[in-house]
């Protein structure tokens, strides 16, 4: 049932969650799947982990102490947990926060693929990122990560203001905006110093 899409969904809803438009990701009749935000989680894992090396090793200089450069597989492992586990834990908490909180809650299936697809947009970030320039990084990374949280928020932003107040809403919105720009931040600093 979560992995019964084709390409042409698969393209559909990549489309949308790039899109800077302020569509919904989810329209009549279209259920959340699986097989969208497990591949674009591992791809991401696998482009920030070659990535990240190999800008690494383009701005490497031997010195008398390190003459080689040695490729760092620890932000293979590392990635691989931080990334899965967000995809998988700040939905899930999102997901009981709003069945304790909210009378009409989120669906924990489409929290999951809401988030997953939101991170499509750093996979064509992190090739950019190869070129060893840190301020270049640092917008990209940046941009990535606007185009990203507008995502996730103007898929949950209208459950939230529905059933919350104004400054309860925002603090909602602000948390998970929050919560965002800690994975942009661990993605720059982690594969990009």
């Amino acid at each position: 049932y979560y992995f019964d899409v084709d390409t042409s969904d698969i393209i559909d809803r990549l489309k949308r969650a790039v899109s800077v438009k302020n569509d919904v990701f989810f329209e009549e009749n279209m259920r959340p799947d699986m097989y969208g935000p497990f591949w674009l989680c591992t791809t991401l894992i696998f482009t920030m982990a070659v990535a990240g090396n190999l800008g690494a090793l383009m701005s490497f200089v031997p010195t008398e102490d390190n003459q080689v450069f040695t490729y760092n597989f620890s932000k293979l492992t590392v990635g691989s947990s931080v990334l899965y586990g967000y995809t998988a834990l700040v939905p899930l908490a999102g997901w009981a926060i709003s069945k304790w909180v909210l009378s009409s809650s989120f669906g924990l299936w489409e929290l999951i693929c809401v988030y997953g697809y939101s991170l499509a947009v750093y996979i064509p970030a992190a090739i950019v990122c190869v070129v060893p320039v840190e301020i270049l990084r640092w917008a990209v990374i940046f941009g990535a990560f606007v185009v990203s949280v507008k995502f996730i928020t103007r898929n949950v932003k209208d459950v939230v203001m529905r059933e919350l107040d104004d400054s309860k809403s925002l603090a909602v919105l602000l948390a998970v905006a929050g919560l965002h720009f800690t994975l942009a931040l661990f993605l720059k600093v982690y594969f990009y110093s």
